[in-house]
């Protein structure tokens, strides 16, 4: 099977996920193949053959250019990720299967699908869109002359997708923006921990509260730091992005820099002792998060999570289980429940242990690569109906001879 995606890297959820996908799959004996525009990941894995295509998103050359050598390969399916492009769809499909994972909101004009904290959006992509990037502030930008470009981005993706012989995502809540956007050919695939989980103890012993992520807005790292000047504890923010230096200021603002620690980018290994040793693994999303992976995570490492009640959360987290639910982009919410968790030692160790259950029992590497391969069966089955020959004409009975 060919995947293609942008960039072949570990440095941040989608490419962490492609990365360990792949390995998932190369683990049960298939040949995987990889094209990516640029490839920084030189860890070799067991059957898994990189292809390099410079050339992969220059829009003004033809696919055959722009998949480069690898657009020669024969291939059972093609799936792509973070790859959307209707002209390299069609030419693909000319001789194999091809998928798309939807990583996120695809058919978004902005991405993020929601107009305020806990107000997610429940439309289709059209022209309706227009007035509600303007009016009612879902662009979440400053620049209303990149909206145009960015709304034809998404009209051409979306045809993508509903061209496509089936569309993959990772989540109810991304399987439901993609039913609303009449894409009919869909399956849910379920994710898995893309870190090897670590144990850790001492855990009656500190107040720890961790957050994992890209530092931008829709994740809410705001949120979790106004919290903090509430909440008795240890904050470590573990990730990078174009909020860092703001978030820094805003914890030196509230006088909690103190107890707020920033670690930046981690290695798999870093953040995986980071989410062991954590009293609280916090998501305080304003957006709907797509799926969460970083709870899976946390859950695979056998810690609780207190996290916004939104998007894709709820496929994996019920409240008072194996963590807790906080109204979005609300501090003082999210800071009752931080102090109440961090207060009873015994319930993080319940909840962390019903965590890592769920994640055992539905969102394994197994479950994923079965999953997966029910999809790709399913895709080239509607692949072959599609391609088949139409059936020869009955020829006409001869007619009789001989006396």
């Amino acid at each position: 099977m060919l995947f293609l995606t942008p960039r072949w890297t570990r440095d941040g959820g989608v490419a962490t996920h492609v990365v360990a996908s792949a390995a998932a799959l190369a683990a049960h004996g298939l040949d995987v193949h990889i094209l990516a525009a640029r490839l920084e990941l030189n860890e070799p894995i067991s059957g898994v053959t990189l292809h390099q295509a410079p050339r992969l998103y220059d829009v003004q050359a033809p696919p055959e250019v722009r998949l480069g050598e690898a657009g020669s390969l024969v291939a059972d399916v093609v799936h792509l990720h973070q790859f959307d492009n209707p002209e390299v769809v069609s030419f693909l499909r000319g001789a194999a299967p091809v998928l798309i994972s939807v990583h996120g909101y695809t058919a978004c004009t902005s991405r993020v699908h929601y107009f305020r904290p806990g107000q997610e959006c429940d439309r289709a992509h059209g022209p309706g869109c227009v007035p509600n990037l303007l009016l009612r502030g879902c662009a979440h930008g400053r620049n209303p002359a990149s909206l145009p470009a960015a709304y034809r981005r998404t009209t051409a993706a979306l045809t993508a997708i509903r061209s496509a012989d089936l569309a993959i995502s990772y989540s109810s809540v991304i399987d439901r923006h993609l039913s609303v956007n009449g894409v009919e050919r869909r399956a849910i695939v379920p994710l898995f921990a893309t870190v090897e989980p670590r144990t850790a103890g001492g855990h009656a012993e500190r107040r720890r509260v961790v957050f994992a992520g890209r530092v931008v807005a829709p994740k809410g790292v705001d949120v979790l730091i106004r919290a903090a000047q509430l909440v008795e504890a240890e904050f470590v923010i573990c990730g990078d992005g174009r909020q860092l230096p703001a978030m820094r200021s805003l914890a030196r603002r509230l006088g909690v820099a103190e107890r707020v620690c920033f670690r930046g980018w981690l290695s798999a290994d870093e953040l995986a002792l980071e989410l062991a040793e954590a009293s609280i693994v916090a998501m305080p999303a304003v957006w709907p998060e797509p799926a969460g992976l970083v709870g899976l995570e946390a859950h695979a490492a056998g810690r609780p999570v207190v996290a916004s009640a939104t998007g894709g959360v709820g496929d994996w987290l019920a409240d008072g289980v194996n963590g807790l639910c906080v109204k979005p982009g609300d501090p003082a919410d999210l800071a009752r429940a931080l102090t109440e968790l961090l207060a009873d030692p015994a319930r993080q160790q319940a909840m962390g242990a019903a965590g890592k259950r769920i994640v055992e029992e539905r969102f394994s590497a197994d479950h994923h690569v079965a999953a997966l391969l029910d999809a790709y069966r399913s895709a080239r089955s509607r692949w072959e109906s599609a391609n088949r020959p139409p059936a020869s004409a009955e020829r006409p009975h001869a007619a009789p001879t001989g006396p």
